[in-house]
């Protein structure tokens, strides 16, 4: 229930009309909501309208004293809300859910014989630092792999100088011992200058440097430290992902990608160095009614950091992308581009970004997000449109348009499009005139789907009028029975394959509902036209009236079957009109 207090006319009348960071308070005094706004006074006033959106009604409902902070300009504006905001956690602001801190690779370098660690913190001390990786339990297993192939030494610097004995790594045959001296300080550098150079991504010069050893081994007759070499080799190549590692902020670029449910987004970081994925992150994010979620996500993402890189890619350009872009180059004391990605490798990873948070998403399933996963769509498809032609050889050919808001009928929305350019019977011809015509006109918000009722050919037709407007993000599937069955299947762009969602499902049920929707539209409207053109070529005869034309059509489907017989067992017609009726019928026949 929220307080009988709250934001008034008189609160918000008291605030300057500057550049600057407004922070509301409940009676308590906390900080519920940070927000920045280039006239603080004119910002928050809103939250007086008409605005009843969940977030803004609870904001409104609870505040009770609003402070601000005055900055010389929007840049300054938007660094200091995000450190407010990270600092104060406010409960209505878009907050990072997953706040912890990433794991690291330590090569000790500093030390007569080196050792490798996974560690949380990255100082000054002479070590090596490779990473940060988000998963700690990855990086052990990814450690475990380099260690069979590496056998560095992996006990702290205490029990290294007080060994006696070779301890248990070295049973297994992950360590040397170089504690008890098995193996010599040549022997055990070279092995750490390859596992360095591995980690800095360099695996395709360390497996030509393996190789020439094994060569030079095999022409000495050593022939067992050949064969190890050999295996060292072969295990590069097969259990580690070569490049999977880079050196401690050196990220050529990051990219991220988002699948957005209703209130909750889901963001996957990829960490990309020399053209290869390094690591990833994921976290979710409280985004509310917030559009622009991303300029926030960034900024929480990256304050406090040492590692931003000069470039950033994103799917959901954020709304202040300049100043974003400054306050982080700021940061990195470097050039910082904010932007997305259209095609080629960048956009790949952007889709590898999108998918790999679509399965990360752990919120409440409904058949929106089961729609969302099976065509891989970034956020679920809030409002869906299917698309149906209704026609008779070509005559009184429609086309309709049905919608669904949040998985549910929104009548109010539906459409009718009577076809006019179309004369003879051709579906593709009727299905491009009506999504020209609905899409060319962007007034209308457009979906988040679109359904197209037909297979391949249909779905190609669609496409092919997105390309002609120049519409690339509005994504869309064809839906046709298989052929012989009653079983939906599912066309997506580029693929080669249909999709079948499993029976009964969710998604499935909504989507049938969807396509079934847009077929009735389009029947009853179709057959409504073929009433009327059937009434106004009856109602041409003289004499006979809209009652006498009521009569007529309930004996008969249409005017071509109306017999001498069947009119002559009419009650309410006389001869006259029986035989007015069969002269106009020979007539049209005629015509």
């Amino acid at each position: 229930m929220m307080p009988s207090m709250a934001l008034t006319a008189d609160i918000v009348e008291a605030l300057p009309r500057a550049t600057g960071v407004y922070f509301m308070r409940d009676d308590h005094g906390h900080i519920i909501y940070v927000g920045k706004a280039v006239d603080i006074r004119a910002r928050v006033r809103a939250y007086l309208g008409g605005d009843q959106r969940p977030s803004v009604r609870h904001i409104r409902g609870h505040t009770v004293q609003v402070d601000f902070v005055l900055t010389s300009n929007e840049k300054e504006a938007l660094l200091l809300e995000n450190q407010l905001i990270k600092s104060h956690r406010p409960r209505y602001n878009i907050v990072l859910k997953d706040d912890k801190s990433y794991v690291s690779i330590k090569v000790t370098t500093n030390h007569d014989w080196p050792g490798i660690y996974v560690t949380r913190r990255v100082v000054k001390d002479g070590a090596r630092y490779f990473g940060p990786y988000s998963s700690a339990r990855a990086m052990r297993n990814t450690l475990s792999a380099i260690g069979r192939i590496f056998p560095v030494r992996r006990c702290k610097d205490t029990e290294f100088a007080n060994r006696v004995r070779p301890c248990m790594f070295h049973q297994i045959g992950v360590c040397t011992a170089p504690c008890v001296k098995r193996v010599e300080r040549a022997e055990y550098l070279q092995t750490v200058g390859d596992l360095l150079m591995f980690l800095e991504g360099r695996d395709k010069t360390l497996e030509k440097d393996l190789e020439e050893r094994m060569r030079e081994f095999s022409r000495t007759l050593e022939f067992e430290r050949a064969a190890r070499i050999r295996d060292q080799v072969l295990a590069i190549r097969t259990t580690l992902v070569p490049q999977t590692i880079v050196n401690y902020g050196g990220a050529d670029m990051d990219v991220f990608g988002a699948y957005r449910h209703t209130r909750q987004a889901e963001v996957t970081v990829l960490r990309i160095a020399k053209g290869t994925v390094m690591d990833s992150a994921s976290f979710s994010v409280a985004t509310l009614d917030e559009k622009d979620f991303m300029t926030p996500c960034l900024l929480q993402f990256y304050l406090g950091r040492r590692d931003i890189p000069p470039l950033i890619l994103t799917d959901t350009p954020p709304e202040d992308a300049a100043n974003l872009a400054a306050i982080l180059s700021d940061l990195r004391r470097g050039r910082v581009v904010i932007r997305g990605a259209a095609r080629g490798r960048p956009r790949q990873w952007i889709q590898m970004a999108q998918e790999t948070a679509l399965n990360n998403f752990r919120g409440e399933t409904s058949a929106l997000d089961e729609i969302a996963r099976a065509f891989k769509m970034p956020s679920i498809p809030y409002r869906m449109e299917c698309y149906d032609i209704s026609t008779l050889l070509g005559d009184q050919a429609v086309g309709s348009r049905s919608v669904f808001l949040a998985g549910a009928e929104e009548k109010s929305l539906y459409r009718h499009y009577r076809i006019k350019a179309v004369d003879q019977q051709d579906d593709f011809a009727m299905l491009s005139e009506v999504l020209t015509r609905r899409f060319r006109d962007d007034s209308d918000p457009w979906p988040d789907l679109v359904v197209i009722d037909g297979g391949k050919g249909q779905l190609g037709m669609c496409l092919k009028v997105f390309r002609e407007l120049g519409i690339e993000k509005v994504p869309v599937v064809g839906m046709a029975k298989e052929r012989g069955t009653r079983k939906d299947r599912f066309f997506l762009p580029g693929r080669k394959d249909a999709i079948m969602l499993p029976r009964g499902s969710q998604a499935l049920r909504t989507l049938q509902r969807l396509r079934d929707e847009a077929h009735r539209f389009a029947v009853t409207y179709h057959r409504k036209l073929r009433s009327q053109a059937r009434h106004s070529l009856l109602e041409d005869i003289p004499g006979i009236g809209p009652k006498k034309t009521a009569l007529l059509l309930k004996a008969a489907p249409d005017i071509q079957s109306l017999t001498p017989e069947t009119l002559s067992g009419i009650k309410g017609l006389t001869r006259g009109d029986v035989r007015k009726i069969m002269d106009h019928i020979k007539s049209l026949d005629k015509g």
